[in-house]
């Protein structure tokens, strides 16, 4: 099977368990692979936008041949539609689409934070995987998967108290969340990836009830999350920019 439609066979969840396990062992060697793996995913995440669900829903579709076979057969054309239909989109009314485009990497970690810890955060006894406690061994594996010394970032002076952390996947990378709790309202947390990006000044985003300050250090990029005022987060990355690249 040519590799560009057996990974968007994987994209669509059309491979048997062992196939997908090898493409996934692919994806983590091969950046060519895990790039395709992404656009495959953003033309997936625009052709269902473009198309209204009702559509799918229509009785007259049952007279299309099963899934299964239609999307084997569609898929060789996949890459030219996708083109086709975003240059009628943009052409149409683009201005709007533009504003919702996928902009940077930066971009795509935060609204994968965002929308992460919009969940997590609200766990209780599953807040982290590994408590506080075991911080030694948290920094050892942290520091592993991010290729890099890492301290847990003290941030007491804010009020906030190391609970402990968890391992995210976002693009097929590993992120770091460092957890903090404080004595009123939810808990806020440190991601960390090595992103390979250039550097760039502290930035606060906003996405529903959340504000993130991000910035962007040694090849690492770095974003702090939770439900607080611009002023807090913001105050809170320089008080952890300041510890983590001393």
């Amino acid at each position: 099977m040519d590799k560009d439609i057996r990974l968007m066979a994987f994209v669509d969840g059309e491979l048997s368990a062992e196939e997908a396990r090898e493409v996934e062992a692919l994806i983590e060697s091969d950046p060519d692979s895990q790039r395709l793996v992404e656009q495959f995913e953003q033309t997936t995440n625009l052709l269902r936008a473009a198309c209204a669900e009702n559509f799918y829903a229509n009785p007259t579709m049952r007279l299309l041949p099963p899934r299964r076979t239609f999307a084997r057969g569609l898929r060789r054309y996949m890459s030219v539609a996708a083109v086709a239909l975003v240059a009628l989109i943009f052409g149409i009314g683009g201005g709007a689409l533009v504003m919702n485009w996928p902009i940077s990497q930066r971009d795509h970690l935060i609204d994968e934070i965002a929308e992460y810890h919009s969940v997590q955060s609200k766990e209780t006894k599953h807040l982290v995987e590994v408590p506080s406690a075991e911080a030694d061994d948290l920094k050892t594996w942290f520091g592993r998967r991010l290729e890099r010394h890492l301290e847990v970032p003290d941030l007491s002076a804010s009020g906030l108290q190391f609970a402990g952390g968890r391992m995210l996947v976002v693009a097929w990378k590993p992120v770091a969340e460092f957890m903090y709790t404080r004595a009123s309202g939810p808990p806020i947390a440190l991601c960390i990836a090595h992103t390979g990006a250039e550097p760039a000044g502290v930035r606060v985003d906003h996405r529903g009830d959340l504000h993130l300050a991000s910035w962007q250090e040694g090849g690492y990029t770095y974003v702090i999350v939770g439900d607080l005022s611009p002023g807090e987060v913001e105050a809170l990355a320089e008080l952890a920019r300041s510890q983590l690249n001393t």
